[in-house]
């Protein structure tokens, strides 16, 4: 008896200490020229009690595995907190480690963070399990009239914002790939092919009738029909596997009125129909890990699971990344059928290779520019020029100038965004000489690795610190003097704009993390690590590709580039409300 009653006062001494660790990092200002806590408020008295009883409620219902996973999880999260504060503060590490009382202050915000984390993901792990203990699954048998009724919902909502910005949207990047497939510009790889010849259809239908604008607006509507039954299909499937009614009300909700996916569904870029096909790609694993000897069993299944990931690495470049990365994971979790698995992903991409490699011979199109994919490494070399050029001996400038041809890389040089620097860099004199190009890179590593890994941060920190922000779309056509293409709204809609406006908006609480990158992502950790936590390891591979993409995109040229995760934004619904499944 009073072995028992001695643990009851530790645990409760342990709930005291967490709820005042909570306080202290809620209240903890992290700028480091603030150096006293404003303690004289009855605030924290109250904020002090109310965790505690959270705390509490978080607590009653553990176990070692539980604990085991939401603690890791906890610890990236406060992790991600403490260090992207500096970084989005101050593009360096200074806030951590400049002083004695910057390091203080960040410890005692890493533990609170650490322990906030966890009580909140214990919370959530256990109200999923409440969920799943329940029959809640839809009774209602699934057809396709409901998935017609679903297209038809998703794109009805989706109109007003089409009538709004008619005929459609476009960039830089979007009038590139137009010209290129108009024949007005050398057509290269640095698009994907696929993309730029199905842009080429509608223009040159437009060409044919005389209206360059009347292409665009028919590209348009065809995005929008294929995006749009791609995620009533999503939808449907959903529902067809029974999960719970909340969820896919909440599914078809999210698919037919969070603004981002209208507003990009007019978008003439890339990353939208790559994002469709691996929303397609990640159903098919769905049903692959669900039944997969049932799966590897029907060709029809097999084969057209062959032709999305194709489509995958034809829709984008880091698409054949993404797939060669899954490959391992795929084997692993999927072993019993490990040949077949293999074989598989082999066909596609070596057919991927060999049609790629076809066009790109018979048609003589000219590759991307290798700059494209060193991002990372320039700007490290960047970042310490422009910290330690008087440093630097005059033979290290000499060979850096070789590469990124400019006098004044230090006024180039913008932490979070490439293009600058990767604007002087020589592609060239990259290709020819890349072993000496790795040594200097390696040598300077040697001399300052923190202004490497400060360098890395600045350039990603954006896909996994929730309050970083930065644009998510435009609203306008891109202005050309060629083809004279430009905005003609049917219908000004002032409620569209209205809700469009929120998209760029970071002021709000609970709504600006609606438009995060970084808060999306820990959404999909927290579900992967409840798949772990309750072993359905089979359902790992869902995730797998969606983290391979992320993955690739801490590569990229801006920090935090929303179109370059929207698949992260389509798969969303799938990845969270896959784990209120009813285990039975």
């Amino acid at each position: 008896m009073k072995q028992i009653e001695w643990k009851k006062i530790m645990f409760n001494v342990l709930k005291i200490v967490i709820a005042f660790a909570i306080t202290m990092a809620i209240n903890t200002n992290l700028d480091k020229n603030v150096i006293k806590y404003d303690g004289n408020s009855v605030m924290y008295i109250m904020e002090f009690i109310a965790v505690y009883y959270i705390t509490s409620a978080g607590l009653k219902k553990v176990d070692k595995r539980l604990v085991i996973i939401t603690s890791i999880l906890a610890f990236l999260a406060a992790g991600i907190e403490v260090v992207g504060y500096s970084i989005n503060n101050y593009k360096n590490l200074s806030g951590i480690f400049e002083t004695s009382i910057c390091f203080r202050k960040s410890l005692i915000s890493f533990v609170g963070y650490f322990c906030l984390f966890d009580i909140i993901n214990i919370i959530i792990f256990n109200g999923i399990n409440k969920i799943k203990q329940k029959d809640l699954a839809t009774k209602k048998e699934c057809n396709k009239r409901n998935l017609l009724i679903y297209w038809i919902i998703i794109f009805i909502c989706w109109m007003p914002y089409y009538l709004n910005y008619f005929p459609g949207l476009t960039t830089s990047d979007s009038m590139l790939q137009i010209y290129q497939s108009l024949g007005i510009s050398e057509l290269t790889a640095h698009h994907p092919l696929i993309h730029t010849l199905f842009i080429g259809i509608f223009m040159n239908f437009g060409k044919a009738i005389g209206s360059y604008t009347a292409g665009v607006a028919i590209y348009t509507i065809v995005q929008m029909l294929i995006m749009s039954l791609i995620f009533a299909t999503t939808v449907y499937v959903m529902k067809k596997r029974k999960l719970p009614t909340f969820s896919i009300i909440i599914a078809l909700t999210f698919y037919s009125v969070y603004p981002v996916n209208p507003l990009f569904s007019l978008m003439m870029w890339k990353d939208i129909l790559f994002a469709g096909v691996m929303l397609v790609y990640t159903l098919f694993t769905w049903s692959l890990v669900n039944d997969t000897e049932k799966f590897i069993e029907n060709k029809k299944k097999i084969f057209f699971y062959t032709i999305v990931m194709i489509l995958l690495m034809f829709f984008r470049n880091n698409g054949l990344y993404v797939i060669i990365l899954t490959l391992p994971f795929a084997t692993i979790l999927l072993r019993k059928y490990w040949k077949k698995i293999v074989l598989m992903y082999v066909i596609a991409i070596i057919t991927y290779i060999a049609v790629n490699t076809a066009i790109m011979a018979i048609f003589n199109i000219r590759k991307g520019e290798v700059r494209e994919a060193l991002s990372v490494p320039m700007q490290q070399i960047a970042r310490v020029v422009s910290y330690h050029k008087s440093e630097l001996s005059q033979e290290e400038l000499d060979n850096i100038n070789k590469y990124i041809k400019s006098d004044n890389i230090e006024n180039l040089y913008n932490p979070v965004i490439s293009d600058p620097v990767k604007n002087y860099f020589d592609s060239k004199e990259f290709s020819d000489n890349k072993l000496d190009f790795i040594k200097l890179w390696l040598r300077l590593f040697k001399k300052y690795p923190v202004d490497y890994i400060e360098s890395f941060i600045c350039n990603s920190y954006g896909y996994y610190y929730p309050e970083a922000k930065h644009w998510v779309a435009n609203r306008t056509m891109e202005k050309d003097e060629i083809l004279y293409l430009q905005s003609k709204p049917i219908i000004e809609i002032n409620l569209v704009k209205k809700v469009d406006s929120y998209i760029e908006r970071r002021d709000i609480p609970f709504i600006s993390m609606m438009f995060s990158i970084g808060f999306m992502f820990w959404l999909i950790i927290i579900s992967l690590g409840y798949c772990i936590y309750k072993k359905y390891y089979k359902y790992i591979l869902i995730y797998v590709p969606i983290i391979m993409l992320w993955f690739t995109t801490l590569a990229s040229p801006v920090f935090c580039e929303f179109r370059y995760v929207y698949s992260i934004v389509t798969c969303l619904p799938i990845v969270t409300m896959i784990t209120t499944k009813n285990e039975k």
